[in-house]
């Protein structure tokens, strides 16, 4: 049998353990989060408009606080900026002592807000689409931010696809009724999950984001599938300290949903420490983001998964 080196060995299990960082956690954390316009856009500074500002200082420091009141393996990120805005998020969470070596930025048809990503643990795979072709009431259009799929391997030899979402939001545009392309989305995601989970049973595959839409609209459970398939997911039943469910504050309607999702495979399901699992909601959360954080912690993978073989020191 082949061996590894003591040097190897320690280094493994170094990593390995490194992955287990979260505060207050045993496991592998992945988080989604919708950042609420991390982007240059108009908006209204000091009491004056200007044409092209960035997210405000103070926004942005809340977002690096409520991340890390997670710290997440994984995170998913929804409304991401240009890659400027991104670097300028990576570099304020090292600072706070969060380092991400790992990324993935996916850049589709809409042109200011963005999918991104960033892991702890190395990226082995990555299939991200950012053409989505959807037929829409006769017409071809297309996925505003297409998917970021990306696998991650915490540890050797146990692999987690990973995918996030930014499904179309509910705002009326004269070319075509939001409702209908978001429908058309949740189509194509459900064809996208069941060939992966067709061509491998075994997957442990997540889908995560901002779906823009309420569990009980047909584009959530058309995603999911019916419970019986062996190709359906299970959006977990995230809450917050108080037993609550919403994860978005929409000011102008003064509406509470819950249209952020973490989805797993079933082959996933058992893995997941639903006690620590949830929705990040502290009290400064809406200094932040009108959306709060929802992440998933993974048990440990029993050691004994993987071969290793102790050398022989003389």
């Amino acid at each position: 049998m082949k061996t590894i080196s003591a040097l190897g060995i320690v280094f493994y299990f170094l990593s390995y353990i490194g992955s287990l960082h979260a505060e207050g956690t045993n496991g592998f954390r992945i988080a989604s989060y919708n950042l609420e316009n991390y982007i240059t856009m108009p908006r209204r500074i000091d009491g004056k408009l200007r044409a092209k500002a960035g997210k405000p200082e103070s926004e942005r420091d809340a977002v690096v606080r409520m991340i890390g009141s997670i710290r997440p393996d994984v995170l998913g990120l929804e409304e991401m900026g240009e890659p400027g805005q991104f670097s300028d998020l990576q570099r304020r969470l090292r600072k706070a002592g969060l380092d991400f070596p790992y990324s993935e930025y996916l850049q589709a048809g809409d042109t200011s807000r963005h999918i991104a990503l960033l892991s702890r643990t190395p990226i082995v795979e990555n299939h991200s689409q950012n053409d989505l072709p959807l037929r829409v009431n006769g017409v071809t259009l297309h996925s505003p931010r297409g998917i970021l799929d990306v696998t991650v391997e915490p540890v050797r030899g146990e692999r987690i696809r990973i995918l996030c979402v930014h499904l179309k939001a509910k705002l009326e545009v004269a070319e075509y009724d939001q409702v209908d392309l978001r429908l058309a989305e949740s189509q194509y995601l459900r064809r996208y999950v069941m060939d992966i989970l067709r061509t491998d049973p075994s997957a442990r595959l997540v889908l995560m984001g901002d779906f823009n839409d309420t569990k009980n609209e047909k584009a959530i459970w058309q995603i999911m599938g019916k419970p019986e398939w062996p190709d359906s997911l299970k959006a977990l039943p995230l809450a917050d300290e108080r037993g609550q469910f919403w994860t978005e504050f929409w000011s102008y309607a003064d509406v509470y949903s819950r249209i952020d999702y973490i989805m797993v495979s079933k082959k996933l399901e058992g893995e997941v420490d639903s006690g620590q699992s949830g929705i990040a909601r502290p009290s400064f959360w809406n200094e932040a983001s009108d959306h709060c954080p929802v992440y998933l912690t993974l048990r440990n993978p029993p050691t004994t998964a993987h071969s290793i073989t102790t050398p022989s020191i003389p």
